[in-house]
């Protein structure tokens, strides 16, 4: 039988290579288009229904996928990570009708103007005298306490003389009237302070140094305990009062302005993360541009500038220093818990006369062990003391504070217990960490030792200038829309919700109130962008400090999806479906909040070393309505196109090997003869196409990795492996049905000299009724073309529909499952090649019924039908096979276009009678290569065989 086989695929060449060829072509096509359709893709895992919605439904990150719940934190998370141009992919992408970009810079210490009055306590009488003002602080709702060092403030009438400035290395100091001291003669005299403090001019001409700082211990520990700062200030003979702690730059004395009162500025410090948006995508997507209170909104025009006023509020800085300003738009509401009262007294006379020319460390026991008067009690509370600065700003359009830092945070870490709680980890100081950094940058934070979690920083220049935080604006959170109630507060980025009390005991300490951060920049809870900039100013940032980061500098985008008005399968699948082309554009981590609710985890921190216990707390997370998990995935959609593309090649074949099986009646009827069982005719008909299949499955095999290698596509091992078997399994589907035919040959029937005499039928005037009736000789050969060609219009009308009249993204229900089309490069190869081999079907129809027909073909020809009218038949069976596949394929593609979106419409019966004729004029254009074969006829030859 092998030799059989192999002489009839010898014999019959062309037929033999044109079914090898469209195996090979279907298989091959398949094997590398399934590479290139391999994608990451979201898998629903179930939902949640009630306030389905809050202001965004996709959140995009760089970092890996979250287990579990989704933490508050997350949109802020990550410094950078996604390029603007990731951004503007996204914003592209149908279906997407705001993403909001997110580019957290980190905190920046902004310093409200805490002063303190302290004229009353001054005795004019003295020459000589020290005030104490004592703070004793308080957060975590009183929990946490701290009798922090007292600052003081000596008042002399004897002269004091400012520093001017310093020249030379090693430096020299030289002071107001001309005075120089060496630095290192300064700094011995004044240890732990470089020197440089205000000399006080004695009696006798000695001048002497007050040292700026008054220290019980060195250590980092005790800095907020054990080291007082000193401010030195000079009563004027008018009763006036001229700071001597400062710097003049060269200018004189006199550049330091008088006061009346003696109003002393302590530190206080307000950590606000610092966060560029756009301005048009957030106020579309969070409403920010309703929520401004005063001033105005921000513009994407505003950028970093030049500082347009100081923003100092320490007394050291030097005047008349310069920056850069960076546009800021405040909120009005910090939603801190700290507050200290400030106990202020005037220690004994005799004491103060001891201050100049004392060291640091004989400072301390001096001043921290004198007696004083009654004290008088101030209180002061952060959160009030940042919108006073905030209101004096905007009103008189000078900067809110000046930095030199941004501090960058890590999220607080936890590790699970037992009890199913999770304790906050406490600080570590690993490597690269800034411990240091938050002690000498950070140093004025009053609670600056109780955070949790480590940080990094990026340094604005230097010390050489500050850069002004300006505001054009404020913002109230409590003025924004609300989105999704209550059951979406942990997404609000703007108005987090606070940890609370999970349990009796803490709920009893927290007196039943939320817990809120102070001024530690690195405590817990995790902050909310509340000074947004643009992101020009971003941008400009980023390149004015060289930071890698000016690349990548989105941390999160937030996506709003279009045309969602209720939570149903539907609104999901149009979710999951631009969530997967997010992942399939950018390759970033996306989590799909549609459908989300807050729930309260509890977790457990620590006790600190300011008095707080360890708290029980329930921390605010989001349960996500529709849980994600992307996975490595094959598109459905692109696996049923290139299936269609394997069927219509099946098609094709099967149409070749009937028509070979009917052109070998004799020889199979002479098997028969001679013996041969139905079954063994089956069978031979069956090895020689299924040797075909191999021999193209295997070839196959070895082009596709070098193919998928070109495109540029990952194929894998396992699909190689498939490709043969699946060009063995087309060609024995293919040739089932002829096979069975062969066996079903009847060795008297098939022997017959002349055959059977024709049905007697109509006679045909028409070509178009001439054509028809050509075309019913074979009606399963003429219905094989047809659902060729159907299979291909049917694909290309619904790739057409999903791209023209729905925007590349048709969502809808069908059988009460979403589904989702989206094309992509793949599917158009897919669909491009289903539909070329439906024409090719039709090609191969025409031309079997040419080669079957040609004696007809010869006698018109010989009659006198001209070339063109021969012509004209046989494109009027063209049209009759085009006709019945476009009706099929249109039927089909509309009614899947109808059953998937719930309608249909104009735009829709457009695109069908473009498609038709589009597929008509091609079915026309493939019936050249028999308008070819009928002009090489050998009319000579078939007339005399007839």
């Amino acid at each position: 039988m092998l030799r059989m086989v192999w002489s009839q695929l010898r014999h019959t060449r062309g037929r033999s290579l044109a079914v090898f060829a469209a195996v090979l072509v279907a298989t091959t096509g398949f094997t590398v288009l399934t590479g290139v359709a391999a994608t990451s893709r979201l898998v629903a895992r179930g939902s949640i229904d009630g306030q389905f919605r809050p202001s965004y439904d996709i959140l995009v990150h760089p970092s890996r996928p979250a287990d579990g719940l989704l933490h508050q934190d997350r949109p802020t998370a990550a410094y950078g990570g996604i390029t603007l141009d990731q951004w503007r992919r996204i914003e592209r992408i149908p279906g997407v009708e705001v993403a909001a970009p997110l580019a957290v810079l980190g905190l920046a210490d902004i310093r409200p103007d805490l002063r303190v009055d302290v004229t009353d306590q001054v005795d004019r009488s003295a020459e000589r005298q020290v005030i104490e003002v004592a703070p004793r602080l308080g957060a975590d709702r009183g929990l946490s306490t701290l009798a922090a060092a007292p600052t003081y403030v000596y008042v002399s009438r004897r002269p004091l003389l400012a520093l001017s400035r310093i020249i030379g290395d090693p430096g020299v100091f030289v002071y107001t009237d001309g005075t120089r001291i060496n630095q290192t003669t300064s700094a011995a005299e004044c240890p732990g302070t470089g020197g440089g403090g205000p000399l006080e001019v004695q009696p006798d001409g000695r001048r002497l140094q007050v040292c700026a700082t008054a220290v019980g211990s060195f250590e980092p520990a005790a800095r907020r305990t054990r080291v007082s700062a000193l401010q030195a200030y000079q009563l004027l003979p008018g009763g006036t009062f001229r700071l001597a702690s400062a710097i003049t730059l060269g200018r004189p004395a006199a550049a330091i302005p008088a006061t009346a009162r003696l109003e002393l500025r302590l530190p206080a410090v307000v950590p606000m993360l610092v966060a560029g948006i756009d301005p048009a995508a957030e106020a579309r997507l969070a409403g920010l541009d309703r929520a401004v209170r005063q001033g105005r909104y921000l513009t994407g025009s505003d950028t970093i500038g030049p500082a347009t006023g100081s923003s100092s509020t320490s007394p050291l800085t030097p005047v008349g220093r310069t920056g850069r300003a960076i546009p800021v738009l405040a909120t009005t509401d910090l939603a801190v818990d700290e507050q200290m009262k400030l106990a202020m007294s005037r220690l004994a006379g005799r004491d103060a006369r001891r201050v100049p020319g004392s060291t640091t460390e004989a400072l301390w026991p001096l001043l921290h062990g004198s007696t004083g008067t009654p004290p008088k009690t101030a209180a002061y509370d952060l959160g009030q003391l940042y919108r006073a600065r905030l209101d004096t700003a905007l009103a008189g359009n000078t900067p809110l504070s000046g930095v030199q830092t941004l501090l960058r945070p890590a999220s607080p870490a936890y590790a699970p217990r037992p009890d199913g709680t999770s304790r906050i980890l406490p600080r570590v100081g690993e490597p690269g960490s800034t411990d240091q950094a938050v002690d000498d940058l950070w140093r004025d934070t009053w609670f600056g030792t109780g955070g949790a979690g480590t940080a990094e920083s990026i340094i604005l220049n230097g010390q050489s200038e500050e850069w002004s935080v300006t505001p054009v604006g404020s913002f109230a959170p409590s003025d924004l829309p609300t989105a999704g109630g209550a059951a979406q507060q942990a997404l609000d980025l703007y108005r987090p919700a606070a940890p609370v009390g999970g349990d009796p005991r803490t709920r009893q300490l927290l007196a039943d109130r939320p817990l809120l951060p102070g001024d530690d920049p690195l405590g817990y809870p995790p902050r909310p962008p509340h000074l947004l900039t643009t992101l020009t100013a971003a941008h400009d940032l980023y390149q004015s400090v060289r930071s890698p980061a000016a690349d990548t500098p989105l941390s999160s985008v937030r996506v709003r999806v279009a045309d969602i008005d209720r939570f149903d399968e539907v609104a999901r699948e149009r979710v999951r479906l631009v969530a997967d082309e997010i992942v399939h554009q950018t390759g970033l981590t996306v989590e799909i909040v549609l459908g989300g609710s807050t729930v309260r985890s509890p977790v457990l921190l620590p006790a600190n070393q300011l008095g707080r216990p360890d708290l029980t707390l329930a921390e605010a997370r989001t349960r996500r309505g529709v849980a994600a998990e992307i996975v490595t995935a094959v598109d459905r959609k692109n696996v049923m196109l290139l299936g269609l593309l394997l069927v219509v090649c099946a098609l094709l074949v099967g149409n070749a090997v009937s028509t070979a099986v009917r052109a070998r009646r004799r020889e199979l009827a002479v098997l028969a003869c001679v013996g041969w069982p139905g079954w063994r005719l089956s069978q031979l008909v069956l090895t020689e196409t299924t040797t075909l299949g191999l021999a193209a499955g295997l070839l196959g095999a070895g082009l596709s990795g070098p193919l998928g290698h070109l495109a540029g596509v990952q194929v894998s091992g396992t699909v190689v492996l498939l490709c043969t078997p699946i060009a063995v399994l087309l060609t024995a589907v293919a040739g089932a049905l002829p096979a069975i035919q062969a066996a079903r040959t009847r060795s008297a029937e098939a022997l017959q000299a002349t055959p059977a005499p024709a049905r007697r039928s109509a006679p045909r005037r028409t070509f178009a009724g001439l054509a028809l009736a050509n075309l019913v000789r074979a009606p399963a050969r003429t219905l094989a073309g047809a659902v060729s060609l159907a299979a291909g219009v049917g694909a290309v009308t619904v790739i057409a529909a999903s791209l023209w009249a729905f925007h590349d993204g048709m969502v809808g229900s069908l059988l009460g499952q979403a589904v989702s089309v989206q094309v992509r490069g793949v599917d158009l190869v897919a669909v491009g090649g289903v539909l070329l081999f439906g024409l090719l079907s039709v090609a191969d129809v025409l031309y079997l019924n040419v080669r079957e027909r040609s004696a007809e073909f010869a006698t018109l020809r010989a009659v006198g039908w001209p070339d063109s009218a021969l012509n004209r038949l046989l494109v009027y069976e063209a049209l009759g096979v085009g006709m019945l596949g476009c009706v099929l394929g249109t039927v089909a593609g509309l009614g899947s276009v109808a059953l998937l979106v719930g309608h249909l419409d104009g735009r829709l019966a457009v695109l069908a009678l473009a498609v038709t004729a589009a597929a008509l004029l091609l079915t026309v254009l493939a019936a050249l290569v028999p308008a070819i074969l009928i002009r090489r006829l050998p009319t000579a030859a078939l007339l005399a065989e007839q």
